[in-house]
């Protein structure tokens, strides 16, 4: 493969035709454009160094698009292709279907697999010295776990978690997987003859032509690699591809400055010793003197995270007001755990003199790191240093007890993904169905900073016109109110019921708010005519994957859903024949992240709602509507129960936004 890049493009030109490679394996295989001038982008943005933001409608089989040039550049310049999604889901459509195919069709050999935190790994000397001292460290349940876990690990094929066929205890794990500090190469024995999943996993992606991870990873080691070298991302040389790219923003600032909890600092502590248990790592070596120091800790810890959320959020009866609450300046409330901390670290240290083995060493200094970490992040958080970052404190939910997280985030990384990611000389491809509004990409460019991407906007394959019609009710009634109002509840459950009725079930509903959503669904249960179709609610207790599964296998069912719903449903035939949008999907501006990012806008001359609130709710809007159509075949109603549509002059950017089909008004 030494011939110029006009070779890979005849190359593609061949593989996506009407008799090329890819219809030599589908009977029923038919050209798709967009698929071929999608694939020509990517080349072009290979080739030239620079970057460019694709929209990739469902159907035009986006994967292979960037997959097959991405694979001819690799092996043609030696180089490493990096693909990023967001869901699980797609990693597994690559790694499972989408490589395996295209490794038997392409006609040459290349590798691809699958980059794991390291922690997704079991550490077979940590799991030894685990079994070795396991009446210390663990009680007879999580000693059960352990002896399953030595037994799998004898027959496991590459030592990760998703590999194991049983629960398996988190304390248990978080003793015996991979760790950064502790699992070194000294540790992990000569390469060629380890035994250390890892390190096989680590020289298998060095050896990889592609690489396929997901954002939060991808941050996560971009932020720890050099940012020195001019070319590449995690490795010299390289590329990469963001699937899902409209996620790209919130994954790379979640990444960017690290969260603290209480339960983080109790885990922690636990895991070096637990009195009620008498279990933990310090049982292990002569550290008894160390172990009231811990239990110090422990009440410290709940004392100083129950005073911060005393200060900041009121308590009505058993429920906390809310869940975030934003830091504007420097309060008076000090880090009590500092000083003791700071003991610990001083006492782990002259542990060490009494390790058996490198790895107990690492260990030690592992407790070490992960305490200078949390108290570095504790003061950094409470002293407010750095003015371009928002400060807040969220809680996990309403209840009393709840976990209580010291939160920071800048509320513009444009700058930080300019200069990083879309730097000169390299290659970033940016892709997903909805990047645009109304064709236009310059929300998101000016979001992440990429202000010299090229962009490709491809056309849909489906024809909505015949495929969707889309209901919209001019009752006065739906426009949403406070969840206690019950003459807009009373609205929308009607309307609801009239269009599940229409269909017969086969109905995705989402939701923005989750009380109104349980509400509803619990009446609409109660009532003698839907006794026949099956009603799923998201948040009562089963798993959102199971959600789908049964959605997808019973046609006479009804999904209820909120947030997550919106996005990464994959339904087609008639099991989705309707959908139903109860909302438009403005994001409430109480979240302290979301208020800064507004303030941030309006303080430089723009308006918040134009420039965020509106192309926000647009692109989570044409995402949920994404939900209905995924083949040829498929055919349905969109209703959207929001009056606002019709009464509001922002209302006609929502339904430009999707393809254009029939509008019914009621």
């Amino acid at each position: 493969m030494n011939e110029d890049i006009g070779y890979i493009r005849d190359r593609l030109a061949e593989f996506f035709s009407h008799d090329g490679l890819l219809a030599s394996h589908f009977p029923n295989y038919e050209y798709r454009e967009s698929q071929m001038k999608m694939a020509n982008a990517v080349i072009d943005s290979l080739e030239g160094k620079n970057h460019v933001f694709i929209e990739a409608p469902t159907g035009i089989g986006k994967s292979f698009a960037y997959l097959v040039p991405a694979i001819y550049y690799a092996k043609k310049y030696g180089k490493k292709a990096i693909i990023s999604t967001h869901t699980i889901n797609l990693q597994e459509q690559l790694i499972g279907n989408d490589v395996p195919l295209l490794k038997k069709i392409l006609p040459f050999k290349f590798e691809a697999n699958l980059l794991k935190g390291k922690t997704n790994y079991v550490c077979p000397n940590r799991l030894k010295k685990a079994a070795e001292y396991s009446n210390s460290l663990f009680e007879s349940d999580e000693q059960k776990c352990l002896q399953k876990l030595l037994a799998w690990s004898k027959t496991t094929k590459d030592g990760t978690l998703s590999d194991i066929g049983f629960q398996v205890d988190q304390n248990v794990w978080q003793n015996v997987c991979a760790e950064v500090n502790i699992c070194t190469n000294k540790t992990c024995g000569d390469p060629d003859k380890t035994e250390c999943f890892y390190r096989k996993a680590k020289d298998r992606i060095n050896a990889s032509d592609i690489v396929i991870l997901n954002h939060y990873l991808f941050f996560s080691l971009f932020n720890i690699s050099s940012k020195d070298s001019k070319e590449g991302y995690l490795f010299q040389n390289d590329f990469v591809i963001f699937d899902e790219g409209h996620t790209l923003e919130d994954a790379a600032a979640e990444q960017l400055v690290p969260k603290i909890s209480r339960e983080m600092v109790r885990y922690h502590l636990l895991r070096l010793y637990n009195d009620r248990k008498r279990k933990g790592f310090l049982t292990t070596l002569p550290a008894l003197h160390i172990l009231p120091v811990v239990q110090n800790l422990l009440d410290i810890n709940q004392a100083f995270f129950y005073e911060i959320k005393r200060k900041f959020f009121k308590r009505i009866g058993d429920k906390y007001d809310r869940l975030a609450f934003r830091i504007r300046q420097r309060s008076n409330i000090q880090n009590h755990l500092d000083s003791e901390i700071k003991n610990l670290i001083v006492q782990l240290n002259e542990l060490k003199g009494f390790a058996r083995s490198d790895i107990e060493e690492n260990e030690i200094n592992d407790f070490v790191n992960k305490f200078a970490f949390i108290n570095s992040s504790i003061n950094d958080f409470l002293e407010m240093t750095n003015n371009e970052l928002v400060y807040w404190v969220e809680l996990s939910s309403h209840n009393p007890e709840t976990n209580t997280w010291l939160c920071a985030s800048p509320p513009d990384i444009s700058e930080y993904l300019g200069e990083n990611i879309f730097k000169e000389n390299n290659s970033c491809v940016v892709t997903s169905a909805t990047l645009s509004i109304n064709g236009n990409f310059n929300y998101y460019i000016n979001r992440l900073g990429a202000k010299n991407a090229e962009v490709v906007n491809l056309p849909t394959q489906f024809d909505y016109y015949r495929q969707v019609k889309i209901y919209i009710p001019n009752d006065r009634s739906l426009i949403p109110k406070k969840e206690n109002d019950t003459v807009y509840t009373e609205a929308l459950r009607g309307w609801i019921e009239h269009f599940i009725r229409q269909t017969g079930g086969k109905a995705l509903v989402l939701f923005t708010n989750s009380y109104l959503m349980k509400s509803i669904a619990s009446i609409i249960r109660l009532d003698p005519a839907f006794n026949d179709i099956d009603i799923l609610v998201q948040g009562e207790g089963t798993s959102r994957k199971n959600l789908l599964e049964q959605f997808r296998e019973n046609i006479n069912s009804v999904l209820f859903g909120l947030d997550s719903f919106w996005l990464g449903v994959d339904a087609p035939g008639e099991t989705l024949s309707n959908l139903i949008i109860t909302r438009l999907p403005f994001v409430v501006p109480d979240h302290p992240l979301i208020q800064a990012r507004l303030e941030l806008i309006d303080s430089k001359g723009g308006n918040s709602f134009m420039d965020y609130s509106l192309p926000e709710a647009i692109l989570k809007f044409r995402q949920g509507a994404g939900r209905l159509i995924r083949n040829k075949t498929d055919e349905g109603i969109i209703v959207i129960l929001d009056n606002r549509i019709l009464t509001k002059t922002y209302g006609k950017y929502f339904l430009n936004s999707i393809d254009e089909c029939p509008v019914i008004l009621l």
